[in-house]
């Protein structure tokens, strides 16, 4: 396969143009999967509002148990991407195993831990219809949740070396599969068996296997076994494992704490009302369709700032990250053009066709909180370019401290503004947007401060 970082010109080194190169199928592969959940989510509020306020809550805590062993086998990307600037092949090798071995073990642990979440959201103040869906759903997708883990190993492998087109056909086979099964076991057709939100489970759980089984047919092939090794490298290698550790640790937790403190948030809401609940869970869906996209520039971002740092031209890495604030840019001014424009269909597309009063309701709530969101998305983009940056360069120690004083900003004071003062969602929301400002200008004064050039990952 091509080197996307073959450059032939000196002018090209961190440019916009080779951004892209690596950005567009990551971009598309993160799409699909915030279109996947969508369509998950609209497939759920057209079931039954119970499964829609159901499915957001539940979803972010399997995420939030899960996002700690991604976040740190996911860092086997930027050993790879360091490796790869380096042209050590076979450290790449060992380090990609290091990482499935890890999200192996880590799914033993997701399992054993299923039961305290399931205990977690049945002691809830939430409506006891909807716990008893939000278990459901929790508890498949974390008995399973190594898949997730192990994916984010193996794609690593090839998003390290700026093979995101690879990521991208493999994922987009996987959400697709989740999406024809999601309609198939949600509503019971063709004759499958209607499940609801156990059906919208299932499929996930399936569609995340078959990618695991696509990455190592490709892993194994004959051309990439013969360059890379993969086959003769394979197992434990004590020194990369404990080095995969050491910065893979600090940067799943710091994962971690952003989603557990969003997980948190989104229980508070459920504190106040289901309404509340349902409207809050549609805006932060709508949220995803901002985030992915931004998601897939961020971590384009972060390869090249490894590959950079690995061939010692960080400069060139620091012009990466602001092209992918650049590029970032220009994609929210029109995500939220249509949000404000267009909030009518974005809604629609919750209500289905038979729409009751209830559904009146959620959507006449979430409408304001919409109009938040377009003020929370700017500090979303600042926080993912300069967060995955510095976490590119090795920083991963500041980014948990970072994270875990604007996570503990998030529950606190929702905490305060739902179970204290009692002042409703609109105040939740804006307290979060709050949380998205400090979390990304504390991520731009350390990137700006320069200390992650002292970093190397490889010693």
């Amino acid at each position: 396969m091509k080197n996307p970082l073959k450059i032939t010109n000196k002018d090209e080194q961190g440019s916009i143009k080779l951004l892209l190169k690596i950005a567009l199928p990551l971009i598309i592969t993160t799409s699909s999967q915030s279109i996947m959940q969508f369509v998950d989510r609209m497939f759920l509020a057209w079931y039954s509002a119970d499964a829609l306020a159901a499915c957001l809550p539940a979803g972010l805590m399997s995420f939030a148990l899960i996002s700690f062993f991604m976040g740190t086998c996911g860092y086997t990307s930027v050993f790879v991407a360091t490796y790869y600037g380096q042209k050590r092949y076979a450290s790449l090798s060992i380090a990609l195993w290091q990482g499935v071995i890890l999200g192996a073990i880590s799914g033993v642990i997701i399992a054993a831990l299923t039961p305290i979440g399931s205990y977690i959201i049945m002691s809830s103040a939430h409506d006891n219809a909807v716990k008893i869906l939000e278990s459901q759903y929790f508890v498949i997708l974390c008995v399973f949740g190594g898949f997730a883990v192990i994916n984010n190993a193996l794609a690593g492998f090839f998003t390290g070396q700026g093979k995101t087109a690879i990521t991208m056909v493999v994922n987009l086979i996987g959400n697709l599969v989740n999406i024809v099964l999601n309609y198939g076991l949600i509503f019971g057709k063709w004759g499958l068996p209607e499940m609801g939100i156990k059906g919208a489970a299932w499929s996930t759980v399936i569609g995340g296997f078959c990618v695991t089984i696509i990455f190592l047919l490709i892993i194994f092939s004959p051309k990439i076994n013969d360059k890379f090794k993969v086959g003769q490298l394979f197992g434990f290698n004590k020194k990369a494992f404990f080095r995969l550790i050491k910065y893979g640790i600090p940067n799943g937790f710091g994962f971690f704490m952003d989603i557990f403190s969003f997980s948190v948030f989104a229980f508070f809401t459920g504190n106040i009302d289901k309404i509340s609940l349902a409207a809050s869970n549609i805006v932060l869906t709508l949220q995803s369709i901002s985030f992915m996209p931004m998601l897939g520039l961020a971590i384009s971002g972060q390869i090249l700032m490894g590959q950079y740092v690995g061939k010692k031209q960080p400069e060139n890495g620091i012009k990466s990250t602001y092209n992918a604030l650049k590029l970032g840019t220009f994609y929210l001014i029109f995500i939220v053009s249509t949000f404000l424009l267009f909030s009518d269909f974005w809604f629609g597309l919750f209500a289905g066709s038979d729409a009751g009063p209830q559904m009146a309701e959620i959507i006449k709530q979430a409408r304001p909180l919409l109009y938040m969101l377009c003020v929370f998305v700017w500090g979303d983009l600042t926080f993912l370019c300069f967060g995955d940056a510095i976490r590119g360069a090795g920083d991963t120690k500041f980014h948990m401290k970072a994270m875990i004083f604007c996570s503990i900003l998030l529950v606190i004071g929702s905490y305060i503004i739902v179970d204290v003062l009692g002042l409703g969602i609109k105040a939740a929301w804006g307290w979060i947007v709050f949380y998205a400002w400090i979390s990304g200008l504390i991520m731009m004064w350390r990137f700006l401060s320069g200390r992650w050039r002292n970093i190397d990952i490889t010693k």
